[in-house]
């Protein structure tokens, strides 16, 4: 019993041990877009995040891979270019391999929003 105690117990705690960070898109002073740029292995997502506020337009496009494609949480999955109309929130972005591969795909990732 004391095994399995501990065993559910180490199973509960590696996922949020192994929470992944996620990198602000950050804008220059006085632009409306900003970049990131990144490599994705089908073992190594990337994540990013940014805020707006409620009634702006968010325009995103991911470009220089073939093979990547990004989600928003509750927004959309899977797209290379996506628009919509935000909420006051800070919005989560993951960056994925399309289809599974062990090479690493370099991508651009552009967000605007007015």
């Amino acid at each position: 019993m004391l095994k399995l105690t501990t065993l559910l117990a180490l199973v509960l705690f590696v996922p949020s041990a192994a929470a992944q960070q996620c990198e602000e898109i950050s804008f220059s002073s006085g632009t409306t877009s900003g970049e990131v740029s990144g490599r994705v292995t089908e073992e190594n997502p990337m994540c990013f995040t940014f805020a707006s506020g409620a009634g702006q337009t968010a325009k995103l496009d991911l470009y220089g891979s073939d093979n990547a494609c990004f989600t928003i949480d509750s927004v959309v999955d899977c797209q290379s270019n996506y628009s919509f109309e935000t909420a006051q929130q800070t919005y989560k972005v993951g960056v994925y391999q399309l289809f599974p591969d062990y090479e690493a795909e370099d991508f651009t990732l552009r967000l605007t929003i007015e």
